[in-house]
């Protein structure tokens, strides 16, 4: 039996590579997320991947019998968690080196052809002793699997997120020597999507192309700002995989079209910023019900569960936002009267709280939590990860839900990504699902990077540059 497994999995790999060839790629680029949202990835020319998937089956003919595709690559472990966003500069105080290569294992459903540039597939991947195969502690993605296997598995429960990709757009020339944004439009304005509609449209075809589904797109409030919305999913790092793959297809293009896109937080002090707004619920598997976050019965409309799931995250955030809002321009988004919350608390419907319990159009019902501290300098898997186990905690002790939110009873958050990080420094909850190794590195990074302040400008151009 162990044979004919075996086989089968060799003629899936054989029959993967010959269909990508059959489309025209040349190249398979396997690629990780590090632990600070840079995406590193290796390409792998197609012939070299049949000959070496040929050679492994010759030597040993269960060297097949893993994953498709597995560990034709590798990546130096420092590159994970060691080094900073602006350069491939360690940190030593990162406790990381040099010396450790970690092995690339590819998930296969995450496999796409890339329309903006054909000629390559790229598959997502996990993280991997090359020694032992066992997953390597500073892979994010491995972590937020390990987060939804303990959910699924311990608790019985399927979660399920949502997200909002804000960006705005620039002319690519930067006129006067400063980036200009292509309009100044404001929320919901028609201008945007009809002076870009061929852009809107190429994002929207090449998405589709990806297998990534859309709900919506509207103006929003800042210069040249659009918001993408991905439909609610109950895969998390599907889901998370289609921001990265989102934010790749957004860029590539604005570049065709004479622009660039910039995720940047805040690229103005005057002017509205970019988020990455993220929804949450969740669905007991033993239950037919397809969402266990409501209850009409509760006088807030949502379930005991729900609610605690809520209290969890409110108890960790002056902590989480060290991984939601990674930088020091994340912090120059938020403040009173930005959209985006600036005191702890939650309420429903309110855009001013940070925790916001969103209604369904049509019933009225509680459907799900959406934190608007997020951003797209975030690494998707880490900051999943982080706030879906602070917010199983909550359900695993029963957190009771304190009152809504009131200018009040408010209480302040951080104001910069040190304060954040300080914090964290005390979470033992929250180091605890980290693990030492990405904690130390994590924290040792972040707090170099906090004091490398820039001006707003310095940032802008930086991004403008990098986009």
């Amino acid at each position: 039996a162990k044979q004919c497994r075996n086989n089968k999995d060799q003629g899936s790999q054989v029959a993967i590579l010959r269909s990508l060839r059959a489309a025209g790629v040349k190249f398979l680029r396997y690629a990780i997320v590090d632990a600070y949202n840079t995406i590193r990835c290796k390409a792998v020319p197609l012939p070299c991947t049949m000959q070496l998937l040929a050679s492994r089956t010759q030597r040993n003919s269960s060297a097949s019998s893993g994953t498709p595709l597995d560990n034709p690559t590798s990546i130096a472990e420092v590159c994970f968690a060691g080094l900073p966003t602006h350069a491939d500069v360690l940190v030593p105080s990162s406790n990381l080196s040099a010396r450790n290569v970690l092995t690339l294992k590819p998930d296969l459903e995450s496999l796409r052809v890339l329309p903006y540039a054909p000629r390559t597939a790229m598959i997502m991947c996990t993280a991997h002793d090359q020694l032992t195969n066992e997953l390597s502690p500073l892979c994010t993605r491995g972590l937020l699997k390990r987060v939804l296997h303990e959910a699924s598995q311990g608790m019985g429960l399927e979660l399920c997120v949502g997200a909002e990709l804000e960006f705005q757009l620039f002319y690519s020339d930067a006129k006067c020597g400063f980036p200009q944004p292509v309009d100044a439009t404001t929320f919901a304005n028609a201008v945007t999507l009809n002076e870009r509609e061929d852009f809107i449209s190429a994002v929207y075809d090449q998405l589709g192309e990806q297998d990534i589904p859309i709900e919506l797109i509207h103006a929003e409030s800042g210069p040249g700002q659009l918001e993408v919305v991905l439909r609610y999913s109950n895969n998390a790092v599907q889901l998370a995989d289609y921001v990265v793959l989102a934010r790749e297809t957004i860029s590539a293009c604005a570049k065709k079209y004479g622009m660039k896109a910039l995720f940047l937080p805040k690229t103005s002090s005057t002017t509205a910023g970019n988020g990455l707004h993220l929804h949450f619920s969740f669905r007991d598997v033993r239950s037919s019900s397809d969402n266990s976050f409501s209850d009409s019965t509760q006088t807030t409309g949502i379930s005991r569960r729900g609610e605690s799931f809520i209290e969890g995250i409110l108890d960790h955030l002056p902590s989480l936002l060290s991984f939601s809002l990674p930088t020091n321009n994340s912090f120059r988004r938020i403040g009173p009267g930005c959209w985006t919350g600036s005191a702890l608390g939650w309420s429903t419907e309110d855009k001013e709280v940070p925790v916001r319990v969103c209604l369904d159009l049509i019933t009225q019902e509680a459907t799900n939590v959406e934190l608007k501290l997020c951003d797209a300098t975030a690494n998707i898997y880490l900051e999943l990860a982080m706030i879906l186990a602070a917010g199983m905690e909550g359900i695993k002790k029963g957190r009771k839900l304190r009152p809504m939110a009131t200018d009040a009873t408010s209480e302040p958050l951080p104001q910069s990504l040190q304060e954040s990080l300080d914090l964290l420094k005390n979470d033992e909850f929250l180091l605890s699902i980290l693990g030492p190794e990405l904690s130390t590195a994590y924290i040792a990074v972040r707090e170099s990077e906090a004091k490398n302040e820039k001006s707003l400008e310095e940032e802008v151009m930086d991004a403008f540059h990098k986009a």
